[in-house]
């Protein structure tokens, strides 16, 4: 009887000893799993963020044509809705699926763990800057420069696509810039680069400008791969 007693005993004191333990590990364990999600979430992000986001608010964060990022006060739900949906009357447009941009829910949601998380990031997540191009000939390393810098908004051949408030960034294909501004490049160089029609006036402000982020050089080698569209 004492036996049974004493093994009773022995097995309750063991239960009270493990449950906590148990308990303990299997929360760390939880927290080393959400952390090992929310680093996953945040490396994504940052490849998004260095595709679509970088030529208008700076490699870094540190703004550019658009505001800064890096260290924003906007909280996580501001943050969600204005990349989402975009700003109204800014160059802001909306990147989610739902409102006409290239981004599923998901993907909006690991850049905003990105940009929330920036300074808790390791150097290697930091999107780094853009590779020169290595193309041989203008036009190569004109697409190389069309697809790191124009591509998001204006489509991969050229085509347009990204919406923009109301609107839908410009078709920049040879044919459509030929008949815009009647083959004159130079003026079509200057709306790159400047923002600016052929009488000087400013364009919308969905277009930003790019002197400055690109060399004329630059622009004349994007001006010859949009030749090759033709």
């Amino acid at each position: 009887m004492q036996q049974k007693i004493l093994l009773g005993f022995i097995l309750t004191l063991v239960i009270v000893i493990f449950i906590p333990v148990y308990w303990a590990m299997e929360s760390g364990r939880q927290e080393a799993a959400l952390l090992r999600q929310q680093n996953e979430a945040v490396e994504r992000g940052s490849h998004t963020y260095s595709s679509l986001c970088a030529s208008c608010h700076g490699v870094n964060g540190e703004g550019g044509v658009g505001p800064a990022l890096r260290g924003t006060a906007l909280d996580t739900r501001t943050l969600t809705r204005i990349i989402s949906r975009g700003v109204p009357g800014t160059i802001m447009p909306a990147w989610s699926s739902e409102d006409g941009g290239p981004l599923k829910e998901h993907q909006i949601n690991d850049l905003v763990s990105f940009i929330k998380n920036w300074e808790g990031v390791s150097e290697t997540l930091t999107p780094s800057e853009p590779t020169p191009p290595s193309g041989t000939g203008t036009a190569a390393t004109g697409k190389q420069l069309y697809d790191a810098n124009c591509a998001a908004c204006h489509g991969a051949d050229g085509s347009g696509g990204l919406k923009i408030g109301e609107a839908t960034a410009a078709d920049v294909r040879f044919a459509t810039l030929n008949d815009i501004y009647g083959g004159d490049w130079p003026i079509a160089k200057r709306a790159v680069l400047d923002g600016k029609d052929e009488d000087g006036e400013e364009l919308e402000a969905a277009m930003p400008r790019w002197r400055g982020r690109l060399s004329d050089e630059n622009v004349d080698a994007i001006i010859d791969y949009l030749q090759t569209l033709k």
